[in-house]
């Protein structure tokens, strides 16, 4: 699989610091480069940017080391363990610190397609020929609720709990005191439909307050250059975005014949 230049992006918004963090850092990814993460520190914990930093890392030293073929449940798992780890050091070096935690977005492009990953409310888009054609879903309460019955679709968007998470890589003071330290389950697909001229949009939760599904959309089949459509995407959200913002832009150029996979029924499997 062959990639044209990935296009990344990290804005401060209107917050004072920006607690995102991208592995790649901005502008280091080039055509070879095959795993994407967009991390978002919680706001509402302290250090966040610390958070999103050794979140990233964890996944830098993952793929030197291990560097799998295929990025699995089980692969995933072993980098969240291993953040989790660090937070814990920094916990113990800073007792001032209660809680510190990160959202996180994954990509991985491999000869049998794409897996993605996350946990939280950083979010996946797959769009081709001007449409989405698959996007994680947040961990949210309220998609909890709303997968329990307890409210409506509808309700879930005024709800006054409609920005806490369900799940995120986060480790408090508490969890330091004695016995295991639960790890968050990673939500982990593997597409095996990755066509030339797909996109795959990565990007932190502040995107979104300016660009939903339509607008994307519309931003990745204008007939200009990918360069632009970022330009385009990126002054959509200037003085708008209250977060901080960040992202990937991925533009597949070229696919070969995928390897086969099993349970590939449908456009993707879970792991």
């Amino acid at each position: 699989m062959e990639t044209h230049l990935p296009l990344s992006f990290t804005e401060t918004g209107q917050r004072p610091t920006n607690q995102d963090a991208l592995y790649p850092a901005a502008g280091i990814a080039n055509h070879q480069t095959r795993v994407f993460v967009v991390c978002d520190g919680m706001g509402g914990a302290d250090k966040g940017e610390v958070a999103s930093r050794l979140l990233c890392e964890a996944f830098a030293r993952y793929e030197a080391v291990v560097c799998p073929a295929v990025f699995t449940r089980d692969h995933l798992r072993e980098v969240v363990e291993q953040a989790l780890s660090q937070y814990g050091r920094f916990m113990r070096s800073n007792p001032l610190i209660n809680r510190i935690g990160s959202t996180v977005a994954f990509l991985h492009l491999h000869e049998q397609g794409a897996t993605v990953a996350h946990i939280g409310d950083s979010r996946v888009f797959q769009v081709r020929n001007g449409k989405v054609i698959f996007q994680t879903r947040d961990h949210k309460q309220v998609n909890d609720m709303v997968d329990a019955g307890i409210i409506t679709a509808d309700q879930a968007l005024r709800h006054p709990w409609r920005n806490r998470l369900s799940r995120s890589v986060s480790l408090s003071s508490t969890d330091l005191t004695g016995g295991p330290i639960s790890v968050p389950e990673p939500e982990v697909v593997h597409l095996n439909d990755v066509c030339e001229d797909d996109y795959f949009v990565l990007c932190s939760d502040g995107m979104l307050e300016q660009v939903d599904e339509p607008t994307l959309e519309t931003i990745l089949s204008a007939p200009v250059s990918d360069e632009d459509k970022l330009r385009i995407l990126l002054q959509r959200c200037e003085n708008q975005v209250k977060d901080n913002y960040s992202g990937y832009v991925v533009h597949i150029k070229s696919v070969g014949k995928p390897k086969p996979v099993a349970t590939a029924s449908r456009l993707f499997a879970w792991f």
